[in-house]
């Protein structure tokens, strides 16, 4: 799959991408998920309201039970006034917080580069910025015009990058190493270096087979450690067997 390149004289060209990484089949279901998840867990839970208990509101009958026509009522603080406790109202103690296992949120970060194929944009030169906005400006500002969210996607920090990119309004700048699907999904243009997708590469496509070795090589030391111990057992047996044979032997003779 190809991508659009924007060198830095402004010349528009292609880069190939990975198929896997770009063009994989979109998994919206498993997008969506993540999405609620990442915005889920966002939430920080400390909402209160005050219930009926804790309304400081007099609770002396405001009228009589008979006689006035109007429904009985006891003290204001009921939570069908005004002013009164809100009834079932958040406590201050939810836990919002949501998970999704390793490889679902690689998936879902799969499907949301792949969703967000044709508003990618590979520029190179947003790396090699001096920390002026000026120059920021000069370079994206055909890219970013009349979008409303666009994210900046870096192989690694930049403390020059990201000082010029600051004062752009509804820019984000991001790693490739910490963006989530929920920020790729989010964004109307993503703009990302060559390297950034290399280190796409090696986190989303390459890294399953590297953990996999690493679980063999564990499990082969495992088992390599396991038959020593089995070994050393059966061989002290033996000569524990053979100290009680060697034993019994020189007691039969002294009792000869």
């Amino acid at each position: 799959m190809k991508l659009t390149s924007i060198a830095a004289t402004g010349k528009t060209g292609s880069v190939t991408v990975a198929d896997s990484l770009f063009g994989a089949k979109i998994n919206q279901v498993l997008l969506a998920q993540a999405v609620r998840v990442y915005q889920s867990n966002k939430r920080q839970g400390t909402s209160k309201v005050l219930n009926r208990a804790e309304v400081r509101l007099t609770k002396r009958k405001w009228y009589k039970q008979k006689g006035t026509g109007n429904a009985r009522h006891g003290a204001q603080s009921a939570p069908l006034f005004v002013g009164g406790g809100v009834a079932h109202g958040p406590t201050g103690l939810e836990n919002w917080s949501k998970n999704l296992s390793r490889k679902m949120k690689a998936k879902a970060l799969i499907s949301a580069l792949s969703a967000q194929a044709e508003n990618c944009v590979v520029v190179d030169t947003v790396e090699t910025l001096k920390g002026k906005t000026k120059d920021a400006v000069t370079l994206l500002s055909p890219i970013i015009e009349n979008v409303n969210k666009v994210l900046i996607i870096l192989s690694e920090r930049n403390q020059l990058a990201e000082r010029a990119l600051a004062n752009l309004p509804n820019v984000v700048v991001m790693t490739a190493q910490l963006v989530n699907a929920y920020d790729i999904a989010a964004a109307n243009k993503v703009i990302l270096t060559s390297s950034a997708i290399t280190v796409f590469e090696e986190r989303l496509l390459s890294a399953p087979t590297e953990k996999k070795a690493e679980k063999k090589s564990v499990k082969s030391t495992k088992t390599e450690v396991e038959k020593k111990t089995t070994k050393s057992k059966t061989v002290s047996a033996k000569k524990t067997v053979a100290k009680k044979t060697t034993v019994k032997k020189k007691t039969a003779k002294k009792s000869e």
